[in-house]
């Protein structure tokens, strides 16, 4: 794993050696990012925004954010192995600064700052079995209500997920899917209230 663009190009991070993280493939990442770019209107970088990287894993798509310009990323994962290496990511590329690690259930903690700030830019990447349910009891479907209910902005929701399961949002919902894309066998469907 490395980050491709920004600050940090190039730089390779490190992986968890356990099953319980399913790190995004590269060029899914890479789409990702240009559509960001485009959405920002700023190609191969993003502006100075306060970003989430919920189910973060190794900190693949909050430090990626962080190399291509943004201001701060809060990680939340939760599991103690990969605590470890998300950690030695930050580290080795000493972005302690721009960098705060919360541990705990992400479903729950993952709607706002510790500083009760909001974010622009949040990555979703829950385990696939987490967001194979669509339907508006699902978790991801919850989590949108939270984040819409606690007042939070208008942050960007990027939900990275098995490419056979569709978002369709009915007209009462706050969020609208503004960009979804399937790449192999991910899919990313951005959401934004």
């Amino acid at each position: 794993m490395r980050i491709i663009g920004g600050k940090w190009r190039s730089r390779k991070l490190g992986r968890p050696a356990c099953t319980e993280t399913r790190p995004m493939p590269d060029r899914v990442k890479q789409s990702l990012f240009d559509m960001l770019g485009h959405y920002f209107d700023c190609p191969g970088a993003i502006p100075a925004l306060r970003v989430a990287d919920v189910f973060a894993g190794s900190g693949s798509m909050g430090l990626e954010a962080l190399s291509r310009g943004a201001d701060h990323c809060c990680f939340f994962e939760r599991h103690r192995a990969v605590l470890e290496v998300l950690r030695q990511n930050i580290s080795t590329l000493a972005s302690q600064d721009s960098a705060l690690v919360v541990t705990g259930d992400a479903w729950r903690l993952a709607s706002q700052t510790v500083d009760d700030r909001f974010f622009d830019l949040i990555f979703l990447d829950p385990p696939y079995r987490d967001s194979a349910d669509s339907t508006p009891d699902g978790l991801v479907r919850q989590y949108l209500r939270r984040v819409a209910d606690a007042g939070s902005g208008r942050p960007l929701v990027v939900l990275h997920h098995d490419g056979k399961v569709r978002f369709d949002l009915t007209p009462d919902d706050p969020w609208r899917i503004v960009d979804e894309r399937r790449i192999g066998s991910n899919r990313v469907t951005v959401f934004s209230l």
